[in-house]
């Protein structure tokens, strides 16, 4: 990402040097670069931050994992361990028993109950055993079960924030984009305030999320019906752009509709990638066992991407070029 933020500077340095850019222009382009740079950071460091946590709820998982077979494992002994009773029981029986006279028979009665007993307590133990190994293997399968829910909502976390990002990105590029055609459409007035209009209206959409990806369908419809305006805005300012040759013809207008498209891409790879990354975490939400952690602990589905082709009908391209 950054490798290509570095191009797109030195390329509108070159511009700049040959007349191509205005220095507004370029110094505008710049900063929404510059712009886009900072929030690449801050979205890395907030997956690292994330990752962190992540890791850190493992640990205590495994932690209070380990104490648990611990303690039923302590339990387990300590129930195997025979009281003061049976203890007295057991001197008592062995002092009857050295006091019979010197010729007489062993009381059976009273080893076949201490061979009972014997058997007993090892039947108890290999029980506590059992409990304790099937204890474990539980523990431990809903921990990897946890531990794969929270992988996998990150990564559908991170795949809204790259979504979010590139709409960000062609957010910065309307004023820009504005301001490099005032000059040729003057009689346009409303064409460029509903423009700016749908800027606003999903900037605001995106301010509601605060950061997050959306978690219903109805948030993530209201997003994408501000952008789906702002699309259609677009498509209908360059389709009114065709009644200019002098500004299809200026290169300052090329080199700035050429970033949007770059940034139109990006949007639909982003897309696509944040509707992977849904998928396989419904996926785990849906299937069994994890399914059942998923109820309990509050993991919800994310919504998907929906094709809107409202927004374009009647235009065979976003940038008012026809279809051949």
């Amino acid at each position: 990402m950054m490798v290509t933020h570095h191009s797109d500077e030195e390329r509108i340095s070159r511009m700049r040097r040959e007349g191509k850019l205005t220095q507004a222009q370029a110094d505008r382009l710049l900063e929404t670069i510059r712009a886009q740079q900072t929030r690449d950071a801050v979205l890395a460091r907030q997956i690292t931050q994330r990752t962190g946590r992540t890791r850190r709820r493992q640990l205590l998982l495994v932690f209070f994992s380990v104490l648990l077979a611990i303690g039923i494992a302590g339990y387990g002994l300590w129930m195997q361990q025979p009281d003061g009773s049976a203890a007295l029981d057991s001197i008592k029986t062995t002092s009857a028993i050295a006091d019979q006279p010197r010729g007489r028979l062993i009381d059976l009665e009273t080893l076949n109950q201490e061979r009972r007993t014997t058997m007993g307590n090892a039947r108890t133990f290999s029980l506590s055993i059992f409990v304790i190994v099937i204890a474990a293997i539980v523990g431990v399968a809903i921990l990897f079960l946890y531990n794969g829910l929270i992988d996998a909502r990150e990564k559908v976390n991170a795949g809204w924030a790259q979504v979010e990002n590139q709409y960000q990105r062609r957010l910065d590029l309307v004023p820009v984009l504005i301001d490099g055609v005032k000059t040729y459409m003057d009689h346009e007035r409303e064409t460029l305030t509903a423009l700016t209009e749908a800027r606003a209206n999903a900037l605001g959409a995106n301010k509601a999320l605060a950061g997050r990806s959306p978690d219903t369908e109805e948030q993530l419809r209201a997003v994408e019906a501000s952008q789906g305006g702002l699309q259609s805005a677009l498509a209908r300012f360059f389709a009114v752009v065709e009644n200019y040759p002098d500004l299809k013809a200026s290169r300052n207008f090329l080199t700035l509709q050429d970033q949007i498209e770059g940034t139109e891409n990006r949007i639909a790879i982003e897309r696509r990638n944040y509707n992977e990354w849904s998928r396989r975490y419904n996926t785990r939400t849906m299937k069994f066992p994890s399914n059942v952690i998923a109820d309990l602990l509050g993991f919800s589905s994310k919504p998907y991407f929906q094709a809107e082709d409202s927004a374009l009908q009647g235009l065979d391209d976003p940038f008012g070029r026809q279809s051949q």
